[in-house]
């Protein structure tokens, strides 16, 4: 596929596509202008006044993303993934200078022997008792003379790459003691009182049984209590702290994506065509797979006839061995070209077991296989194959089983142990490497033989052209240099051209992309060092360029009223329905005469005071803390809820003693909860005092 960054490099085809009319849009003050450039600052940010170098910040990141890459090798690293990965490192590094300045302030630290101890002692950690090169692997139990012998080995790394590792970890146990004293230190702090756990008891275990009559604000006209200017002005004033905002803005944009021509879709087709003899006549097929393929790891599994639910292979599947079908499409944008390259009767599935031994680096290659093989000897000379395998295995699943993998149909295993079980006689011994360690396979039981194929194919993506490229952009280009050239409004020239227009508000500097525009972050950092009403020039993301424009922006600080009247006059009118119940219930002394009067009904409710949710009526936490603040057979209303005003009488309380007298099992408990949830909230605390700031959108 032609990659956006191929495509500009091309510039001689990219003007000639776009024309000469378009060059002072391309060289001209916009492109100066309008570009968004990298901020000139050193620091990413700073903790408790501390600045926090943006190198030192990315040297972090790069670990964190090698280590990523190190524990997920087939994973594709993109601009989303990265991010991700930056956020966590800064969350990360963010923790670690807090807890480090609290670690300092309250003596926390681990001696050397502390260390030591840790390490080999008695009481080894469980971070290096965890570790397979340092456990017997006869007995899997912790062996410390491991430990002490891969210590005395680091220095005759000459690489250093090993004394490097090593610290990095040590550093981390280290980091991992001090949190636990940490955490230990707050735990025991912690305490909860008996009236309190006294206290709790009765709210678990109290209950209520009341009358209540719901009245619905909405049984009321609006037209009768409408807010006056006077009323909304004052709620808003009363409640600025609930219309603060943060700077953000508001983006339209229009997205040409990029799809594939009719001429890319049949130049596919021929590519394949002309491919169709050379794989006719290659012996080879893996390897004109491999070297033509836009999908080259396809594995290729014998397959029985009835499991074919393609047409073109059911097809291929009935005709000479070497014969070849396609092109096809297989898909909405693939061309498939297949090959029939080999014809079996072989068994419909097997039932094995194996004894699966791992490489490691302290356990190499060479000596598994000296391991395989005199496991190999032993069964040869009549020891049990379960045993072994209960004793060697290192698949945890199949080990309990003495090895046994039960029957399966083929193409269910990796390729090596698939053609392995598959091609092996009962009783024979076989000998396998795959992406999982080495295994001793042993095929038990096959069932009857059937035909099956084996189909090899070479897949072609229908993908864009760079002429396809270049042209979208012409459309992009041509659609900003109209605007900015000829002063035609961004919503009239959407309609004229017929395109569709997205958007994205409330747009805020730290977001990480454009709704519905993936890996789209510079974009969120041009449109915060644009003025309202910026064009932008064309963005590329992924198979899109992208055309903005900055349509509002909104300042830190108290959201305008205009922007809130609609809101707050529903809560102000809501209030005022309230009041007029109020008023209505003066004059009436119960819930009857309320009935008789306006027609609502009574209704009996049990409730508990540890649960806000009440049946028929939902989240009521103000009607539940009411309810248990008045005494028997007091009628009492009206209590506000949101959408509801309720009036209610206490018909009984209802409380179990002998529980509530029993309190210190919930003491004991609550205690123990606190201590848990401790080291947490006495985080949340301490960043709210380390004055952080985040710098990192002047930069990502």
């Amino acid at each position: 596929m032609a990659t956006l960054g191929n495509i500009r490099n091309r510039s001689g085809l990219l003007l000639s596509v776009i024309g000469i009319a378009m060059l002072a849009f391309i060289l001209g003050d916009f492109m100066q202008s309008q570009r968004s450039g990298g901020s000139g600052s050193m620091y990413v940010g700073s903790v408790f006044g501390e600045e926090i170098l943006r190198q030192t910040f990315e040297i972090k990141v790069e670990e964190g993303i090698e280590n990523y890459k190190n524990q997920n090798p087939q994973a594709i690293v993109n601009q989303t993934l990265t991010a991700q990965i930056r956020n966590q490192i800064w969350d990360q590094y963010i923790r670690e200078l807090i807890m480090n300045k609290e670690y300092q302030e309250l003596g926390i630290n681990v001696s050397d022997d502390e260390f030591f101890e840790l390490l080999q002692g008695v009481n080894v950690h469980p971070e290096i008792s965890k570790i397979p090169a340092f456990q017997n692997q006869q007995t899997g139990q912790f062996d410390r003379t491991k430990v002490l012998a891969y210590l005395q080995q680091i220095d005759q790394d000459q690489t250093g790459d090993a004394k490097i590792r090593w610290k990095k970890f040590e550093n981390y146990l280290v980091d991992l003691i001090k949190n636990s004293k940490y955490n230990k230190l707050l735990s025991t702090a912690m305490f909860v009182t008996s009236e309190h756990a006294k206290a709790v008891l009765n709210e678990e275990n109290e209950k209520i049984k009341l009358d209540l009559i719901q009245i619905p604000y909405n049984t009321i006209v609006d037209s009768l209590v409408n807010p006056s200017e006077k009323q909304i002005k004052s709620y808003y004033k009363n409640h600025e702290e609930e219309y603060q905002q943060e700077a953000s803005c508001d983006v339209d944009y229009v997205a040409f994506n990029v799809v594939p021509s009719t001429q890319d879709e049949e130049k596919t087709k021929n590519d394949l065509v002309d491919l169709k003899s050379y794989f006719k006549d290659s012996e080879d097929y893996d390897l004109v797979v491999r070297r033509n393929s836009d999908n080259p790891n396809n594995i290729f599994s014998f397959i029985s006839l009835q499991d074919i639910s393609d047409i073109n292979f059911k097809n291929l599947a009935n005709q000479d061995k070497g014969s070849v079908v396609g092109p096809f499409l297989f898909s909405e944008q693939v061309y498939r070209l297949a090959k029939l390259v080999d014809i079996q009767f072989r068994s419909d599935s097997v039932e094995a077991r194996h004894i699966l031994i791992k490489p490691t680096e302290q356990v190499n290659q060479d000596s598994v296989d000296i391991l395989i093989d005199n496991l190999k000897t032993q069964i040869d000379k009549g020891v049990g194959f379960d045993l072994l395998a209960q004793q060697y295995s290192e698949d945890q699943g199949s080990k309990i089983k003495g090895g046994d993998l039960g029957w399966f149909k083929e193409g269910v295993m990796v390729s090596e142990f698939n053609e392995a079980c598959f091609a092996s006689n009962i009783g024979e011994l076989k000998v396998v490497n795959t992406q999982f360690g080495t295994h001793l396979i042993q095929v038990t039981q096959k069932s009857r033989k059937i035909k099956k194929v084996k189909i090899a194919y070479i897949d072609r993506n229908i993908e864009p052209s760079t002429e396809t490229y270049n042209n979208y952009y012409a459309q992009a280009a041509m659609f900003a240099s109209k605007i900015l050239n000829e002063k035609i409004n961004f919503d009239t020239l959407v309609v004229k051209e017929n395109l569709v227009k997205r958007s994205d508000k409330k747009v805020k500097v730290t977001k990480e992309n454009i709704s519905g525009l993936p890996n789209s972050r510079e974009m969120v950092r041009w449109i915060h060092q644009n003025d309202e009403g910026a064009i932008s020039e064309v963005f590329q993301f992924d198979d899109s360029y992208v055309v903005a424009y900055v349509t509002k922006k909104y300042n830190e600080g108290l959201v305008p009223l205009s922007e809130n009247t609609e809101q707050i006059r529903s809560l102000v009118l809501n209030e005022n329905k309230y009041n007029r119940i109020a008023r209505e219930y003066t004059s009436l002394d119960s819930l009857e005469k309320y009935k008789e009067k306006f027609g609502y009904e009574i209704s009996t409710k049990e409730i508990v005071f540890s649960n806000n949710n009440i049946d028929g009526i939902g989240f009521a936490p103000n009607l539940v803390g009411v309810s248990f603040a008045i005494d028997n057979n007091i009628t009492f209303g009206p209590i506000k809820g949101v959408n509801n005003a309720y009036l209610i009488k206490v018909i009984s309380k209802q409380r179990n003693n002998e529980i509530v007298n029993d309190y210190v099992p919930k003491k004991n408990l609550m205690q123990k909860e606190l201590g848990q949830i401790s080291p947490s909230l006495s985080f949340n605390v301490l960043k709210e005092i380390a004055n952080i700031e985040d710098n990192r959108f002047e930069f990502y």
